[in-house]
């Protein structure tokens, strides 16, 4: 149907010409379509398509979603050539992208760093929209999340998806009542249940580039991580690591493990406790988020799109139940009433666990290259079961040390 409207435009024209009229060219002007330029990533592309589809189907509207490569095909080369276009002040309209979770297999990302990426003027602030959105009226949006996304006050990225780990098991689990990470370690050290201590001595190294968040404020410019006290713990943390208590867990569905929130499966009696970092904060990390670009001519368009992840505009429109499930995000929901949604294949004890430990996230942060450095470090000396050759005091003091260098280098870039 849209091909053959634009061949009768197209014929329409001709008619006048023949007939020595003038005006065409306006007349096409007033038809055209508003044309919104759309980023993604390959993960959430079917459901970045399907809010495209909705978008032309309802409005005047035409959508164009450029899917990033996957890393073995392309992908640097073509981001590479993106940034020159953003910087250019050539960039999309929306970006909706789908962060790697830390402990994943590092992929180049787009906004290698979104803090410094809101800096930079690339993104449009988004608060004279935001303020007449009804959405923001009435929401259960994590709001300490939505501060992921500010800078100087303005709003240019909105978190989508987050993500953090927890530690799941049988309700004693609420034995470990420690305020801080480092309170969690002495009182696993003194209990009596093997299994409980067994998962954090054995586990606790996959949040290793979580242990102190945030690192940086970047709008005081002031690296926040604490070498010190991170080393110190990292010590402690190894030494426990060390001594593993081999005895297999048999009983899956008793089990203690700490694991991302997504992967939760819960049930009867079971309980999923945050994580907390050193200092006592609950953090998430963001995955999948969304911006505008400041080149855009359709800024109020783009904001609208981006919103349809969130709202219930598609839902209220086809009068039926239309799930914005990211299927390909690792992350969850940052909406509490939309996580039984995200989780309609688990009970509703474990829907109520994650809701309750949703609550209790203190905000959330962008994962960076120094995030990852620590992760892959600690992650790859623990997996391998091998002492470095210099000892963990120089290997945890060296890196330290390193992450410090990376985030100071993030602040002044």
């Amino acid at each position: 149907m849209k091909n053959i409207a634009r061949r009768t435009i197209a014929l329409g024209c001709v008619g006048l010409l023949l007939a020595g009229m003038s005006g065409c060219d306006k007349t096409i002007e007033k038809k055209d379509k508003i044309v919104l330029r759309v980023i993604t990533d390959p993960s959430i592309q079917k459901e970045v398509n399907s809010i495209a589809d909705f978008m032309e189907k309802t409005e005047e509207i035409e959508v164009k979603v450029e899917v990033l490569p996957l890393q073995e095909s392309g992908r640097d080369s073509e981001i590479q050539r993106l940034q020159t276009q953003i910087m250019a002040g050539k960039g999309a309209d929306v970006y909706l992208l789908d962060t790697s979770p830390d402990a994943a297999e590092m992929k180049t990302e787009l906004f290698e760093n979104p803090y410094q990426t809101m800096q930079s003027g690339a993104l449009a602030p988004l608060n004279e929209y935001m303020k007449t959105d009804s959405y923001w009226n009435d929401t259960t949006y994590n709001k300490n999340i939505l501060k992921a996304g500010q800078y100087e006050r303005k709003q240019y990225i909105i978190p989508i998806t987050c993500y953090y780990y927890v530690l799941s098991g049988p309700n004693n689990v609420e034995k470990i009542t420690g305020d801080t990470l480092k309170e969690w370690l002495e009182q696993a050290d003194k209990l009596d249940n093997s299994e409980l201590k067994k998962a954090i001595n054995e586990s606790l190294y996959l949040t290793s580039g979580r242990w102190f968040q945030p690192a940086v404020d970047y709008e005081a410019q002031q690296v926040l991580f604490n070498k010190g006290k991170w080393k110190a713990f990292a010590e402690s943390y190894l030494s426990h690591q060390q001594e593993r208590m081999m005895d297999a867990v048999n009983d899956i569905e008793n089990q203690y493990q700490i694991q991302p929130i997504r992967s939760f499966i819960g049930g009867k009696g079971i309980s999923a406790k945050i994580i907390p970092d050193l200092e006592g904060r609950r953090m998430a990390s963001v995955m999948t988020y969304g911006a505008v670009g400041m080149s855009s001519d359709h800024k109020e368009k783009a904001y609208e799109f981006l919103m349809l992840f969130l709202n219930n505009k598609m839902q209220e429109e086809r009068n039926e139940n239309v799930e914005q499930v990211l299927n390909g995000s690792a992350g969850i929901t940052v909406e509490k009433k939309k996580i039984s949604n995200w989780l309609s294949d688990r009970s509703e004890e474990t829907i109520s666990a994650v809701q309750e430990s949703f609550e209790e996230l203190d905000g959330a942060y962008f994962i960076t290259d120094a995030e990852r450095t620590l992760i892959s470090n600690i992650r790859e000396t623990v997996e391998w079961g091998v002492e470095p050759t210099k000892g963990w005091e120089k290997f945890l003091s060296d890196l330290a040390d390193k992450v410090w260098e990376q985030y100071e280098m993030q602040v002044k870039e």
